[in-house]
């Protein structure tokens, strides 16, 4: 997020004086080590002072900074609720938790279709974690900074665009802010008004801003060599624009814009992977393989790349290559249902109908509600002759979806062949086709479909 607009906090804590306590003392060492960026024994010393006493909320809070450092989101996550829990009434504790839920997907690929609802779920659990820094403290910069990025990677830019005015109004050194104010007002249309914040960032020296405004604003271009800082964050702006282009469909300016990200910072993954997304969307899954490979290489411990990458894999008929990336998503993410749903359903192309029913089953276990597993795990039970099991996922996949043609036709099939169930069948056949399933709406208008037609409904 910092490659966005630099404004992460420093939580100041007043760390207790070392002769109170043993607890204190690991404390005060903890802080010391910490200051010397000796984070892993710094984190020893933590432990120890919360195994003394586990309700001091300092230990907890420090522990969270020195977490989030060491990249340990989901371990800040966690100290940060703690030290909440002990001391609900410090604004930097809400703050710094809502920082560490939006650095944790920023880890991950923040676009993957398959996962933009728990994407959404977390950042709109840092935004009430900002709300409430904010209801304790309304004079802190940082926290409208960041309820703003939050705010603007959910496409909410009217409230984005009031958090980065306050934010401005408290103060208006920070020619990041002005920058990253001119990219909402673009979006909005306000040339003019983009221009004039690009302008005041690019005054302040600020490269992004002077290459960004290049195409639309009149700014005497910088002479100075972008070094590999601001190539870095002008990178992640091309890799926004990318993003951008390709939700409103122009692939191919989102395809310009990704090459140019990757032009400016080779090891930016993000780009990789958008580019890849567009790749498959263009139904080029190759080129979307080479792209997530090459992300891989970048960032090797990514379970949604190789996710991913599994996808583009079975789409191609690599059904083995695709296991393999859908076995290392799930040794990275042991939760991940659409990796044991992924790999389910290769595993049933590969007629690995066991392995594929304790996958599918898996998924569901951990996501109940997902109609398409449940059809899926229909056909690789039907394939052992699991008639009857069949119908049982798809009645649960209707129940789930009751606007699924395909499921309807699939039960009506089943009762049909299998289960001399001709009237179930029939009715199954017509929901089907009131549904708009083509094939079952020109079934019942042949000669084949003759005996279903004339049933009374």
């Amino acid at each position: 997020m910092n490659t966005l607009l630099s404004s992460t906090s420093v939580m100041v804590l007043s760390i207790p004086k070392a002769n109170a306590n043993t607890e204190n003392i690991y404390i005060k060492r903890a802080a010391k080590k910490y200051e010397k960026k000796k984070l892993q024994e710094a984190i020893l010393d933590l432990d120890k002072a919360i195994k003394i006493n586990k309700n001091n909320d300092i230990s907890h809070a420090l522990r969270g900074i020195i977490n989030r450092e060491l990249k340990n989101f989901e371990g800040a996550i966690l100290d940060f609720t703690s030290a909440i829990r002990i001391n609900p009434n410090v604004a930097d504790y809400y703050f710094s938790r809502g920082e560490a839920k939006l650095y944790s997907i920023d880890q991950k690929n923040i676009i993957a279709i398959n996962d933009q609802s728990r994407v959404e779920k977390t950042r709109k659990s840092a935004i009430t974690d900002f709300n409430k820094a904010i209801s304790i403290n309304p004079n802190r910069v940082e926290y409208y900074a960041q309820r703003g990025i939050a705010n603007f990677l959910l496409q909410n830019y009217k409230l984005a665009l009031n958090d980065l005015n306050k934010a401005i109004e408290l103060d208006d050194s920070n020619y990041a802010m002005y920058r990253f104010r001119g990219i909402i007002k673009d979006i909005y249309g306000d040339k003019e008004g983009a221009c004039k914040d690009l302008n005041v960032a690019a005054d302040a020296g600020d490269q992004v801003a002077i290459e960004m405004s290049e195409e639309n604003c009149t700014i005497k271009k910088s002479t100075s060599n972008i070094n590999g800082e601001n190539n870095i964050t002008l990178s992640m702006s091309y890799w926004m624009k990318g993003v951008r282009n390709s939700k409103s469909g122009n692939y191919d300016e989102a395809i310009n814009n990704l090459n140019r990200a990757i032009e400016l910072d080779p090891q930016n993954k993000y780009a990789y992977n958008s580019r890849a997304v567009v790749k498959s969307q263009l139904g080029d899954n190759q080129g979307a393989i080479k792209d997530y490979t090459k992300g891989l290489e970048i960032d090797p411990f990514d379970p949604l790349m190789y996710r991913n990458r599994g996808a583009r894999k079975a789409e191609s008929i690599n059904h083995k290559g695709a296991i393999s990336d859908f076995d290392k998503t799930i040794e990275i993410t042991p939760d991940d249902y659409l990796a044991y749903y992924l790999r389910g359903s290769s595993k049933r192309e590969l007629g690995d109908y066991s392995g594929s029913i304790a996958d599918l089953t898996k998924s569901i276990e951990l996501k109940e509600d997902s109609f398409q597993v449940y059809f899926e795990r229909a056909f690789a039970k039907i394939s052992i002759q699991d008639f009857r099991g069949g119908v049982s996922d798809l009645t649960k996949a209707i129940e789930i979806n009751p606007n699924f043609p395909e499921a309807y036709s699939l039960r009506g099939f089943i009762k049909k062949e299998s289960l001399n169930d001709s009237e179930g069948a029939c009715t199954d056949f017509k929901k089907s086709a009131s549904l708009g399933n083509e094939y079952q709406i020109n079934w019942l208008r042949e000669e084949e479909g003759k005996w279903c037609r004339n049933m009374p409904d």
